[in-house]
């Protein structure tokens, strides 16, 4: 009787044991709901510390970055809006360039030049070099094709060709050096600022083969701006309104009268001294080049 006793107390105690009540599972799920939080937390803190410096520490470089940059923006835009002449005046430094002056004669038929003046012009000083050369100097001609034609007298170089362009490449090869543009002017114009009469310069060999030596004594560097803003050119405005807007002025005049006659089948010709030509395509290089 006090084993059945005994046993049937202990069932009565692991019963009790086991009993779960409602309470107590609130209880525990309390808990647990708890540790989870707290695991949680625990993780983005974690996260948050192994990532904030970095982030922090490229925000920071960021804004360095734009305040070094921003006050350099602000200048350039400074510069380009309330200064722009001095802008331009910068693009410009330098310029330098080459042209030839083409005499347009009005009453020749034939359309022949008398007039043929090498140009060269450096900003640097606002220097400007004439070359007159001489209209009977013996030449190589060429066509629009850039071929060369024939020789003949460099008057002929306009009536054998109906624009300037190949009359620039005759030139061009005579001297050895790249000639960048073209001015057509009516030689009556060059006439009158010369103080030539148009019989004069027509009738006149002596005069219209000589003219480098009124160039040197009648021509001013403005007289020549003038006649190259009035002629038909492909000079760009912007150049010929620097060499307009310079004031200090340096004009040399290059003789290129130095040279030999020479009759072929007939034919009186200039033949320009070879020394005398080298050497001046070297000064019109190192002009054009600043030097």
């Amino acid at each position: 009787m006090d084993n059945k006793f005994n046993k049937q107390n202990s069932s009565f105690l692991d019963d009790d044991d086991l009993t779960f009540t409602k309470e107590d599972r609130t209880e525990t799920f309390k808990k647990i709901q708890e540790n989870n939080n707290k695991k949680q937390n625990n993780t983005f803190f974690l996260i948050g510390k192994r990532y904030v410096a970095p982030i922090l520490g490229t925000v920071m470089v960021l804004i360095l970055a734009v305040g070094l940059l921003l006050p350099n923006l602000y200048s350039g835009s400074e510069i380009s809006q309330d200064n722009p002449d001095k802008q331009q005046a910068s693009q410009q430094e330098g310029i330098s360039f080459s042209a030839l002056l083409l005499g347009e004669e009005s009453y020749d038929i034939n359309n022949r030049s008398t007039i043929n003046i090498l140009l060269t012009y450096n900003s640097g000083d606002n220097s400007m070099k004439l070359v007159p050369i001489p209209r009977d100097t013996l030449v190589k001609i060429f066509n629009s094709d850039g071929e060369g034609i024939r020789e003949d007298k460099l008057t002929h170089a306009s009536a054998l060709n109906s624009t300037p362009e190949p009359v620039v490449t005759t030139v061009s090869n005579l001297f050895d050096i790249s000639i960048d543009y073209y001015s057509v002017i009516p030689e009556e114009d060059i006439y009158t600022e010369l103080g030539i009469s148009k019989d004069e310069a027509r009738d006149n060999r002596y005069t219209i083969n000589e003219i480098g030596d009124f160039i040197k004594e009648r021509l001013s560097f403005s007289q020549i701006k003038k006649l190259l803003e009035e002629s038909d050119t492909n000079i760009p405005s912007d150049m010929l309104n620097q060499m307009k807007n310079n004031n200090s002025e340096s004009i040399q005049v290059i003789d290129m009268e130095k040279g030999v006659t020479e009759t072929i089948n007939g034919i009186y010709y200039w033949k320009v001294n070879q020394n005398l030509l080298e050497k001046t395509s070297t000064t019109l290089k190192q002009h054009l080049n600043g030097e």
